[in-house]
């Protein structure tokens, strides 16, 4: 295995990198990383690990993806479970209310934690479980936010009665806080509460057929899920494709034809530009380099989603954001891998992404 890393390190050294990386063949050869995702198929789990592998791999890094996030007791056996395996850390996509547990396995196995996507610091005992050695920061989207500018557009576009689309309430934290924030900004407007309309369920298709069949005057659907896989084809059935305007999370590549045909209006996406920078802080921490805020605290990087508005922007995003095309390269990140990086210069720069960001960095 040394004589693998030492092919790996040489490669390196050729681009002209090496000595960013050479502190890694001394803390250790090779390190082991589960990654828990909602699930490994998507097309937002593949773009995912295929930015993680792009990153990872040339450093000696091994990935293995587990199911988790939306029960809770799931997650804590995936961690468990590479604790008992051996692995050095640990990329948690969907943080949920049982980061506390995760965190008291992960110093039973000393192994790192890192949360991306999802707020670890939304969890009541934050302070708490934060403060631990082994949890090595978080990087996250202000979901509110977010949810409040497609609610914003949807009004500016002539929208007067909504429906607010995805599953029931107490799931999951991120797509409560959707929820809660196209609600704060339908209020904000003005919209008055018999002019919203809640179809939320576990049948994603179903909910979005009786918003449809119920309310014929509404002219937009709020989603807090992926909705070209479920949402698209009761559109469709009812003659409203291109009048109903909506919006998708996480969405896979169906969705530039949904956009191409006027059914979707809005797509959030890029999520896997958040797990490289989490990624980051957790190599660093299992290097024995932890990053961590000015005051001690631990670290905490609020990223925003790539926001596509049309087809057009959405081709750009899958052509500079995805498995195929790394939102950021080794090259990019090495400045702040190793004993001489700055916290606050990797958070100035992964807060600055963007579409325009990213496009700037790789248009060659």
């Amino acid at each position: 295995m040394k004589k693998v890393v030492a092919v790996i390190l040489a490669a390196v050294m050729c681009i002209g990198v090496f000595s960013s990386f050479s502190f890694a063949a001394e803390a250790q050869d090779t390190y082991k990383v589960g990654v828990i995702l909602y699930d490994t198929e998507c097309q937002w789990a593949k773009d995912i690990m295929g930015c993680l592998r792009a990153i990872g791999e040339p450093l000696g890094v091994t990935f293995e993806t587990a199911i988790g996030g939306t029960d809770p007791e799931v997650t804590i056996e995936d961690v468990q479970n590479f604790g008992a395996a051996g692995y050095n850390g640990i990329v948690n996509l969907h943080p949920g209310t049982v980061m506390s547990k995760l965190v008291e396995v992960c110093e039973q196995y000393g192994m790192y934690i890192v949360t991306s996507n999802d707020p670890s610091s939304a969890s009541a005992d934050y302070a708490q479980f934060s403060a631990s050695e082994y949890f090595a920061g978080e990087v996250w989207e202000d979901e509110k936010q977010i949810a409040g500018e497609i609610i914003q557009s949807m009004y500016d576009n002539g929208a007067t009665e909504f429906g607010l689309h995805g599953f029931p309430y107490g799931l999951s934290a991120q797509m409560d806080a959707r929820l809660d924030g196209a609600r704060a900004k339908l209020a904000e407007l003005g919209v008055p509460e018999e002019n919203i309309h809640e179809g939320l369920s576990f049948d994603k298709a179903g909910a979005a057929d009786e918003l449809l069949s119920s309310f014929p005057g509404m002219q937009a659907i709020f989603s807090s899920v992926e909705t070209v896989s479920t949402v698209y084809q009761p559109l469709i059935n009812s003659g409203k494709s291109g009048e109903v305007m909506l919006n998708c999370y996480d969405p896979n590549d169906d969705a530039l034809y949904a956009f191409e045909d006027g059914t979707l209006s809005y797509a959030t996406t890029g999520t896997c530009a958040d797990s490289m920078i989490a990624f980051v802080l957790l190599y660093n921490a299992m290097t024995g380099n932890k990053m961590v805020q000015e005051d001690g605290s631990a670290a905490s990087i609020n990223m925003r989603y790539l926001f596509c508005q049309s087809a057009e922007d959405f081709q750009a995003a899958m052509d500079y954001c995805s498995a195929d095309h790394p939102a950021y390269t080794l090259e990019e990140l090495t400045p702040f891998i190793g004993p001489d990086a700055s916290f606050a210069d990797l958070k100035a720069f992964a807060e600055k992404f963007s579409l325009e960001d990213v496009q700037a960095r790789h248009a060659n």
